[in-house]
């Protein structure tokens, strides 16, 4: 038997020139008419839905490298080159990874009505509907006295509502 492989196969083996560096900030080139872009709509085959942040809506064609390499989500932000002999359409060259998206925003890349976090109504914690924690004791007793107390009452006025009949009967 070989025993040459026992870390694993031929895609191990391409993970292991991955290393870890600090990327660096890529920015718009305006000579090479680049712009920056957000992702609206996916339409499939490597075309995208794009706003770009000069005003326009364009579709956004992914370039070949970056279609084999990464994946364009909505929301995303992207690097995109404008096409001269049609205004609208691009191709995407590049992506942004949040904490990039963050730094292009705070060195004031990006216009400042350009909205980046959508409101998404997944993520908004204002409404618990229901709480994890278990309800102590306590609690627990005092929802039980509550309910006595209730029941104590309603007791109290079915048998005031008797003795008024007692007392009519009586007569």
């Amino acid at each position: 038997m070989p025993k040459g492989n026992q870390k694993g196969g031929k895609k191990h083996k391409k993970g292991k020139k991955e290393s870890f560096q600090e990327k660096k900030l890529i920015y718009k080139d305006p000579k090479e008419d680049q712009e920056y872009a957000k992702v609206m709509k996916v339409n499939g085959s490597g075309r995208y839905n794009l706003f770009c942040f000069d005003g326009n809506d364009r579709l956004g064609i992914c370039a070949g490298n970056i279609k084999r390499r990464v994946r364009l989500a909505i929301n995303d932000i992207v690097l995109v080159a404008l096409w001269d002999f049609q205004d609208n359409k691009c191709s995407i060259i590049h992506k942004y990874e949040e904490d990039e998206v963050h730094k292009l925003k705070s060195q004031g890349e990006f216009p400042d009505n350009i909205k980046l976090e959508e409101d998404n109504p997944f993520l908004d914690d204002s409404e618990n509907l229901f709480s994890y924690e278990n309800p102590s004791d306590e609690e627990g007793e005092g929802v039980k006295k509550e309910k006595d107390k209730e029941k104590d009452k309603e007791k109290d006025s079915s048998s005031d509502e008797e003795d008024f009949f007692v007392d009519v009967n009586d007569i």
